[in-house]
């Protein structure tokens, strides 16, 4: 594509864009706009689909919507950049290290020839695991490196903590691209990882795994009137309640917007529904107050939908089926718990 024709494309998506993120009150900033127009583009299917769905069922998209879109499918692309960061990093240090083990006097050959060919697995397209192996190739060549004289001790001491330094950095990016930055919770992409595994193992082993779908209620009327800075504040109130009922083995998860999932291990269907329901009460129970004007936002209630997996139905039967037991409990009027009936198979 020459350049004048793809300058006249960009024009023609920007003209798309805006008339949508207006109708919409989205905000323009770059991230909203990164979604409209990746959205008016239609190159990106999975985005086009989530954005329809989530308008067909809603008839609206909130500018914090928007937003968990924007970190849903363009979150990857900074996460990306980190770990490019990573293995030049990696390099680096890499680099230092070989040329101090090759200029001291007691360092074996053996070491040298360990850290080139640890030096020779580096490219730029490897993943995080790749990255992980490298640095814990190097971080035990390095220790044996130093065993072995004392004339490079000093010198690896500083290559080796920067070493782990790196090493804590890739664990740290690496469970942040999980974690949903507003509540702390899992993010979808924890989420469709952890559903992902634990269906494959109830297949398996007929372990019983439960899912519950919990969306608040009326939520938009909230961040209409009081903006999206006390909506926020609902949802870490509504996270930290989701979090504090289940146990460290079970999944609590931000699914988008206002919607939150959790996962439960060995837990039977009844049981799943009790927590559901001791959870919509206490959220129902509560008065949450704006901190700036200590103003209060009335009683605050979400609706739930719980689905037992049934081993081979699949993890999309499941997800659709607790989806639809939830909306259940919005056509009940709200506040409500719904169970969801069983696949058909």
């Amino acid at each position: 594509m020459e350049y004048s024709e793809y300058q006249e494309r960009a024009s023609e998506y920007m003209r798309l864009a805006i008339p949508i993120m207006k109708k919409y009150g989205i905000a323009m900033t770059p991230a909203n706009y990164a979604v409209w127009y990746e959205y008016v583009s239609g190159s990106n299917i999975a985005l086009n689909d989530a954005v329809d769905l989530h308008i067909e069922e809603h008839g609206s998209l909130s500018d914090s919507q928007s937003a968990d879109l924007y970190q849903r499918f363009f979150e990857r692309e900074k996460d990306q950049t980190a770990l490019l960061e990573m293995r030049q990093d990696l390099r680096r240090v890499l680099e230092e290290v070989l040329s101090y083990v090759s200029n001291g006097v007691n360092s074996s050959k053996q070491s040298r020839e360990n850290l080139a060919q640890s030096l020779e697995k580096l490219h730029p397209d490897m993943t995080r695991e790749q990255v992980h192996e490298v640095i814990e190739e190097v971080l035990s060549e390095t220790r044996l490196a130093m065993s072995s004289g004392t004339q490079l001790t000093e010198r690896l001491n500083s290559a080796l903590a920067e070493m782990q330094d790196l090493r804590k950095d890739l664990d740290d990016t690496k469970r942040e691209a999980k974690t949903d930055t507003l509540t702390k919770l899992a993010n979808r992409k924890a989420f469709d990882d952890v559903i992902t595994k634990v269906t494959k193992d109830a297949d398996r082993s007929g372990i019983e795994v439960c899912l519950i779908f919990g969306d608040l209620d009326l939520f938009k009327d909230i961040n209409d009137k009081h903006g999206h800075m006390v909506g926020d504040q609902v949802l870490k109130v509504v996270s930290s309640t989701l979090k504090g009922a289940v146990k460290g083995r079970d999944l609590v998860a931000r699914y988008g917007g206002e919607e939150f999932t959790i996962v439960l291990l060995n837990t039977s269907i009844a049981n799943a529904v009790k927590l559901a329901d001791a959870i919509r009460v206490e959220i129902a129970s509560k008065r949450i107050q704006r901190k700036d004007t200590r103003e209060s936002l009335g009683a605050i209630t979400m609706s739930f939908g719980v689905a037992r997996y049934v081993p081979s139905e699949g993890v999309e039967s499941l997800l659709q089926r607790a989806d639809r037991a939830l909306y259940m409990s919005k056509r009940k009027g709200r506040n409500a718990v719904s169970e969801a009936p069983p696949p058909i198979i």
